[in-house]
């Protein structure tokens, strides 16, 4: 049998995980992947780049967008090849059309496992048009917890130059009410980037 002093021991030891687990986010055997068909991401801004005579540079940002968007990508990845994205739009004479599907691009969800919201870079991007755009998240992600075990009000669960959580959560300037349904693209549901809902940066 235990001794006291032991049974003592064992239960500060097991009342020490029990607090640590409650303060790590929760893993559920039932959590799933939310994931989309990232090609379709950029259907409609290559078609555009292609009609403005920027040939096979289309088809590589197009690889380069679809990797930015998968759960295991750097979190400013998206940002950066939208950067890219409007840096050939502007290459192949200032393209209103290109600039403005780019813009709805950097706001598609990414990717995500675990059913946790993704990280906002933070960073700002090189292009002015991009400034103060973020991704929207998708329906069914915690809103609470983000991937890679960050809760709300960490570093990378507020976007840049932003003072407070985005709310409603889950939105981004181009879905201001909230966060849009799992897999579905952005672009099929908006053709307005919302520039006019980008909050001022605090940084600015």
């Amino acid at each position: 049998m235990l001794s006291i002093v032991q049974y003592c021991l064992l239960w500060a030891l097991w009342s020490t995980i029990l607090s640590t687990l409650g303060q790590c986010a929760p893993l559920s055997p039932l959590d799933k992947r939310i994931s989309q068909t990232l090609t379709s991401a950029t259907i409609k801004w290559n078609s555009a780049c292609v009609s403005a005579g920027g040939g096979s540079t289309c088809q590589t940002l197009v690889a380069k967008a679809a990797a930015s968007l998968t759960s295991t990508a750097d979190v400013c990845a998206q940002q950066d090849v939208a950067d890219q994205m409007i840096g050939l739009a502007h290459n192949l004479g200032t393209q209103a059309n290109m600039i403005t599907l780019t813009q709805i691009f950097v706001q598609q969800p990414r990717d995500t496992t675990g059913s946790l919201s993704t990280p906002y870079c933070q960073r700002a991007p090189a292009s002015s048009e991009l400034q103060g755009l973020y991704q929207c998240q998708f329906h069914t992600v915690s809103h609470t917890w983000f991937a890679g075990g960050l809760k709300i009000g960490s570093k990378g669960t507020i976007p840049f130059g932003l003072v407070n959580a985005v709310n409603p959560a889950g939105g981004c300037p181009a879905h201001q009410n909230g966060p849009i349904p799992d897999g579905i693209q952005l672009s099929d549901i908006t053709t307005n980037p919302g520039l006019g809902n980008v909050v001022e940066s605090a940084s600015s």
